[in-house]
């Protein structure tokens, strides 16, 4: 999510997939950010790379305002729908990325909390936190929300399957490489920018999917988003199909969410 056009331009394809196939986060790790920050009603939460709006509606219940940015505008219609069905009138969604954050500031200061689910990872990093450091209240923060990748980090055999499937389809599939080691870059970037007590927290989460689920969710999937798979993609969900049904149903997954938080 950098202030060009290229990681909207990659989700083009993926919208609809995005907003109905890519998993909800659970109430725990939401839990600890009422918590933590004292989501009372009151303050103003930013959803940076907000996407669909799942954690910014998920969370306007807790605040007084709901500001949702993303860099591609059918995402952020997505959310203004999201949110009207869940009648969270308390939210305000807006094309933009991390860049335009000095032009915002003045419509953004104070802010209670922000949050950035599976977005940090586009943007210019240290720049962000800095501006956002500048427009947290004291006593608020930075929350960085991402869980496993089940296609590269998965265990279960039918995930084996799902993989040999798409490593047939794509030139340069995301290695396969089970659990990894997370190491706390994310942790040592939110302190060396000045947001204290900061701590990666894992929340572990259990998930059954379906074929339609899984199908759906690869779709969903910058790499394998179906401009990548042009021609091949009415093949290619026959064959993920067709390899999910040598498993049982539903489809087990065994994964965890993982929050990177600190406080000004």
């Amino acid at each position: 999510m950098t202030g060009d056009a290229a990681p909207a331009a990659r989700f083009e394809s993926t919208v609809e997939q995005y907003a109905v196939y890519r998993p909800e986060y659970p109430d725990a790790p939401l839990d600890s950010l009422r918590e933590r920050f004292g989501l009372d009603g009151t303050g103003r939460l930013l959803d940076l790379g907000c996407g669909t709006g799942r954690l910014g509606v998920a969370l306007a219940p807790d605040v007084a305002q709901v500001v949702g940015v993303d860099p591609n505008e059918a995402m952020v219609e997505h959310a203004r729908e999201r949110a009207s069905v869940a009648n969270a009138a308390n939210t305000e969604w807006r094309v933009g990325s991390d860049a335009d954050l000095p032009e915002m500031g003045e419509d953004l200061d104070p802010l209670r909390l922000t949050v950035m689910g599976r977005s940090f990872h586009w943007m210019n990093q240290e720049r962000t936190l800095e501006e956002l450091h500048d427009f947290t209240e004291p006593g608020g923060g930075v929350a960085l929300l991402h869980d496993t990748e089940w296609l590269a980090r998965g265990t279960a055999d039918w995930e084996d399957a799902v993989y040999d499937v798409v490593s047939t389809y794509l030139d340069d599939p995301p290695k396969r490489t089970g659990p990894v080691e997370y190491d706390d870059s994310w942790v040592d970037k939110l302190a060396a920018h000045g947001f204290d007590g900061a701590e990666e927290r894992v929340f572990e989460v259990d998930r059954e999917w379906d074929a339609d689920g899984v199908v759906g969710y690869l779709l969903s999937l910058s790499f394998c988003s179906p401009a990548i798979l042009g021609e091949d993609r009415d093949a290619f969900e026959r064959d993920v199909r067709a390899a999910l049904a040598e498993f049982e149903t539903p489809h087990e997954e065994e994964a965890d969410v993982r929050v990177v938080a600190g406080e000004r």
